[in-house]
């Protein structure tokens, strides 16, 4: 039930993403390369979405379980999810919405393999902090995205830089 509602954030990412990619094409195939520009709006956008659905789930996360009508125990875990979620939800809003740069300009595989990346961090550490239930899987989330964040930022840069356009 906590999931169904982080997915509602995470769509707000994927349009940022989807504006992102549309956007970046737009502007390469007019002959201009704006990919610095459109990164920073996209996260600047898609982060500002982040952060306020951060605020927003932690401080309505009991409201939202209740509307689930989740019982008590999964209620708990829920508002509990919810609100270790916050730093994740930041990060991954930068993540997704810079993925629309590199979709639209024919980066998608390089994104693929930082994907992956995440997902070698994520699962072994979540599997090492899962003793300390879900406090200790949410941090393995953040983790994850943050490796990712950096990668995809390293990338980022690397690419602009080779390209002549300003970061």
């Amino acid at each position: 039930m906590a999931c169904k509602t982080l997915y509602l954030a995470t769509m707000a990412f994927y349009a940022v993403r989807q504006a992102a990619a549309i956007h970046t094409a737009h502007t390469r195939g007019a002959g201009t390369d704006a990919r610095g520009g459109i990164g920073r709006q996209a996260v600047l956008l898609s982060g500002a979405l982040g952060l306020a659905a951060a605020v927003l789930f932690a401080g309505t996360a009991p409201l939202v379980m209740a509307a689930f009508g989740a019982g008590p125990a999964v209620a708990h875990q829920g508002v509990l999810f919810l609100r270790c979620v916050g730093p994740c939800l930041l990060l991954m809003a930068g993540f997704i919405a810079l993925g629309g740069v590199f979709e639209g300009s024919g980066g998608a595989p390089a994104l693929l393999r930082i994907t992956l990346l995440g997902t070698a961090v994520r699962l072994p550490l979540a599997a090492a902090l899962s003793g300390l239930r879900l406090p200790g899987v949410a941090p393995a989330l953040a983790v994850s995205m943050a490796v990712q964040c950096a990668a995809v930022a390293t990338l980022s840069r690397r690419a602009l830089s080779t390209a002549g356009v300003p970061a």
